[in-house]
């Protein structure tokens, strides 16, 4: 058990890589030491345990959406989580498995990125413009690069940035401050402070209590908050 007045955000910051196996019905199969001493559990406390139930209700959606993205690619899916003392990256990635029900099924790995205090980048010139946005989606250092084309909103996430593709998010290492300035400001937009859109993928704008929104194009059909500055600017824009 953490020592009393020891917050979760501050044993999250000091967690080494953890690691759960889940079965198909999202039990805990297996669980790195790290992971039972994060949780204060004792031996086989967490096991046969469905993780939802781990996690607080406002965030359960978004770690069975995780879950169950786990298998539309073999690099698996992955999400960013900001915190105050920085961003935690977790991964799912299905396993192919030849045994029964009970057998694991999905890996979940997650690790902090460090403290919102990282290295300043370069200072990006303008142009000329991205063709190619880097992202990770597996694990190690592999970076990949898909086409700017593909990517429908950036949003804020510390000091590195979340890309919304049409299929799948992916960390990309790089703010949203620097990528704004190689982007093609005939395309991409900035929408809010945290969030940038690609104006070809969007695909309606709603009034919500007073706000408005952008629904993107992607399977989830995620919405994007407007800033109140940029409202006028996008009804010229977007005609709406």
């Amino acid at each position: 058990m953490a020592g009393e007045g020891q917050t979760f955000e501050y044993r999250l910051q000091r967690l080494p890589l953890g690691v759960v196996m889940l079965d198909r019905d999202r039990r805990i199969r297996a669980a790195s030491g790290a992971v039972q001493n994060f949780l204060g559990a004792g031996a086989g406390e967490i096991f046969g345990v469905d993780i939802l139930d781990l996690h607080p209700p406002q965030a359960r959606a978004k770690v069975g959406w995780l879950i169950a993205s786990a298998g539309e690619s073999p690099l698996g899916a992955s999400i960013i989580v900001a915190t105050r003392m920085g961003n935690l990256l977790a991964r799912a990635i299905a396993l192919a498995t030849g045994g029964g029900p009970e057998d694991p099924a999905t890996v979940l790995m997650f690790f902090m990125l460090g403290d919102l205090a990282a290295p300043p980048e370069p200072e990006a010139e303008p142009g000329p413009f991205l063709v190619k946005l880097p992202i990770q989606k597996g694990m190690g250092d592999v970076t990949a690069l898909i086409d700017i084309d593909e990517v429908a909103a950036l949003s804020a996430q510390g000091h590195y940035a979340e890309a919304l593709t049409l299929d799948f998010t992916a960390f990309c290492p790089r703010s949203l401050a620097t990528l704004e300035a190689r982007l093609d400001p005939a395309l991409f937009v900035r929408v809010h402070r945290r969030h940038i859109v690609n104006l070809s993928h969007v695909r309606a704008a709603e009034r919500l209590d007073g706000a408005w929104f952008l629904r993107m194009a992607d399977k989830a059909a995620t919405k994007i908050p407007v800033g109140r500055r940029q409202v006028e600017r996008l009804r010229k824009l977007l005609a709406f």
